[in-house]
């Protein structure tokens, strides 16, 4: 059992990649409002308007929030099949980095229920 974290930088995939996740039986997943360091930075230190340097790059000028996707999925087969099909969805883009994404092992879930 694996959880696959997705970092999405360019929100205009969102919707195919929840899509893909319901194509694929991948029922469950919660979708968190995120932003990279640079933009908190930037952001903090009111800087965003005089971008330059080693964060240029990694925030878009229209762009400067993100999604993070979480999913806990039991098969290893299927990490790999919803991982190519992500993939496989933003290939076509132009942009250098979209997002990313990484998986780590779950060693149990505990459903949070009050006794009855």
């Amino acid at each position: 059992m694996q959880i696959l974290f997705i970092v999405l930088n360019d929100l205009s995939y969102l919707d195919k990649i929840l899509e893909k996740f319901l194509d694929l039986h991948v029922r469950g997943a919660t979708i968190i409002d995120s932003q990279g360091m640079a933009a908190a930075i930037m952001q903090n230190e009111g800087l965003l308007s005089l971008l330059s340097g080693p964060f240029a790059r990694s925030l878009e000028t229209n762009q400067k929030n993100s999604k993070t996707i979480f999913t806990v999925i039991p098969e290893a087969e299927k990490v790999t099949e919803v991982v190519k099909a992500v993939q496989d969805i933003i290939s076509d883009c132009k942009k250098q980095v979209v997002g990313f994404m990484f998986t780590l092992p779950v060693s149990g879930i505990y459903p949070l229920k009050p006794k009855k």
